[in-house]
């Protein structure tokens, strides 16, 4: 049997973000459990970072057999805090946050210059963090179909503050065989930030996407999936 694949969102994102790739992996055989954490607009729980590591433990500790785990942007810091759980045989962080313990998405995303979907892109109302869909459709979606686009940008729901600034205690991916997919056209966290954390996993690929491979290129990220799943697994 092969393994399932969890899907874990970035942040603003639910596992809806997944369809399109669910859709491949499972018709390649591979059952699959996208992931949409606690937060305003999406689903009941704990929506600090803290909470969504306990979500993903949760959700890791009711899928039976071999699990590969797969983290966009934000969801690669909740990986790196919590990803090796029992069961997890590989990790895949595309575009996403491959953390070293005290680093935070803010610390290395705001490190460089660049990135559009930074600090001074980003409104902060409350304890939450709102982007606009103007800015998340240029930042996260510019070769996206137009369409898709913006129903991505609409469906975007307020993340709490600690999903950008907690620091992470630890690095999971450093027991997991992990893979990172580098997205060459990326605006939201350069491709020079990707592959500074794409040498911490020693395997890398590289796919001349935007921020969301996940709705522009489903067909090659999911093949990307696979494709470790199989050597990590094998």
């Amino acid at each position: 049997m092969k393994p399932t694949i969890v899907l874990v969102p970035g942040m603003w994102h639910g596992g809806w973000a997944w369809d399109r790739v669910a859709a491949l992996l499972e018709a390649d055989g591979h059952p699959c459990v996208p992931v949409t954490f606690p937060g305003r607009g999406r689903a009941p729980g704990d929506e600090t970072f803290a909470g969504h590591c306990a979500h993903l433990t949760r959700v890791l500790a009711d899928v039976p057999g071999d699990v590969v785990l797969v983290g966009h942007s934000y969801g690669g810091a909740v990986l790196t805090e919590a990803g090796d759980a029992p069961g997890v045989r590989a990790m895949v962080f595309v575009s996403a946050f491959c953390l070293e313990p005290g680093e935070s998405v803010a610390s290395v995303n705001d490190a460089q210059a660049g990135s559009e979907a930074g600090v001074d892109d980003i409104r902060e109302v409350g304890d939450h963090l709102v982007i606009d869909p103007d800015t998340a459709r240029a930042a996260f979606y510019h070769d996206c179909d137009p369409a898709d686009a913006a129903r991505a940008a609409e469906r975007l729901t307020p993340e709490h503050v600690s999903t950008r600034t907690t620091v992470v205690s630890r690095a999971a991916w450093r027991a997991v065989p992990s893979h990172f997919v580098v997205c060459t056209a990326d605006r939201a966290c350069t491709p020079d930030v990707q592959r500074k954390l794409a040498s911490r996993t020693g395997s890398w690929s590289e796919l001349a996407a935007s921020h969301s491979p996940m709705l522009s290129m489903p067909a090659a990220l999911a093949g990307a999936i696979t494709g470790f799943a199989k050597e990590a697994t094998a």
